[in-house]
């Protein structure tokens, strides 16, 4: 097993983090941004008692290619000590090059932690995933700002990319419950989430052509597992997933995911879980396998696009996957 000198990765053979595909050439770049976290861009990153202070910085020194790992420490519970606060998008460019979160390793609100400056405006994609094959897991993507002007919490236009036990969190602050906002936009194809959580239920969303997750430029072969995909809608009109015409090719996979629209906390059901365009080819299919629907009407009404696949216990074109309360027998 390869091990850091310092011993962040593995103590006494135990696996302390999850699994890196390190090589020969591999570096360990350690990043603790907040207010006392000793933190500084000043240092090499390569200690963990001399961290980097931001990933911007950590995305500068690592070298594509070679499976080089930042890890972004939680020096705490609080949001000042476990954020690195962007006043731009951050770009995740560099292909291999992975990003892991210390923290408890919880699945919602993870305490490593990017969000965007109060002050910043204009930040669309707070978190742009543009490079292939890396692996990013226990990342907390929070776009909640009093700004209408940003749009867009992560997009992922990379290839083959892997994301663990992370929560990316749109539409964050009243202000931004704005046309075309989301919680993740994927535009890249083969990447895998697994036990990811995508959306919010804080912030009541109010405008119809707000998601939570879009779906475009031809997306392929793209695969959720184990996924939380949250919302708090105030309008029918809201849906879970947009995909417009030619957004995906092939096939998307929802597997064991649930979709959850809090309707016993006075949230609005939704008439659709899915928006999904007719178009022209390029159209893939969605597939839905195990899923459960809770706070919509139906996984596709009024316009059904004939491209959602169900399998469930009882496949049928209406109900399978759609939760309902517990009565008495």
């Amino acid at each position: 097993m390869t091990t850091f000198g310092d011993m962040a990765f593995a103590m006494g053979g135990v696996p302390l983090l999850p699994s890196i595909p390190f090589g020969r050439a591999s570096k360990a770049f350690f990043c603790a941004p907040g207010t006392d976290s000793g933190g500084s861009d000043g240092n090499r990153g390569t200690n963990v008692k001399q961290p980097l202070a931001t990933l911007s910085k950590a995305q500068t020194l690592a070298t594509a290619d070679h499976n080089d790992t930042v890890f972004m420490i939680a020096s705490s519970n609080t949001a000042a000590n476990t954020t690195d606060y962007q006043s731009s998008a951050l770009a995740w460019a560099k292909d291999g090059v992975h990003l892991i979160g210390v923290n408890s390793g919880n699945q919602v609100a993870q305490r490593s932690r990017i969000a965007q400056l109060s002050t910043a405006t204009n930040v669309d994609d707070l978190f742009t995933v543009s490079a292939d094959n890396c692996l990013i897991a226990n990342i907390h993507v929070f776009h909640g700002v009093d700004d209408a002007t940003s749009k867009g919490a992560v997009l992922v236009s990379g290839q083959r990319n892997h994301f663990v036990n992370c929560h990316f969190a749109g539409i964050g602050h009243d202000t931004m419950d704005t046309a075309d906002n989301y919680s993740l936009k994927l535009t890249g194809s083969e990447n895998l989430f697994e036990n990811c959580v995508i959306g919010l239920d804080t912030i009541a969303r109010g405008t119809a052509a707000t998601y939570e997750m879009v779906l475009s430029g031809g997306a392929t072969r793209n695969t959720f597992r184990n996924c939380i995909i949250l919302s708090y809608a105030e309008a029918a009109g809201m849906s879970f997933v947009n995909i417009p015409a030619t957004g995906i090719d092939r096939w998307v996979l929802f597997e064991n995911c649930w979709f959850i629209n809090p309707i016993q906390s006075a949230a609005t059901t939704m008439t659709e879980a899915f928006a999904v365009a007719t178009g022209t080819s390029p159209n893939g299919l969605v597939m839905l396998r195990n899923c459960t629907l809770i706070g919509a009407t139906d996984w596709e009404a009024a316009t059904v696009s004939g491209r959602v696949y169900i399998d469930g216990a009882a496949p049928t074109a209406a109900t399978s996957g759609l939760a309902v309360a517990v009565a008495a027998s």
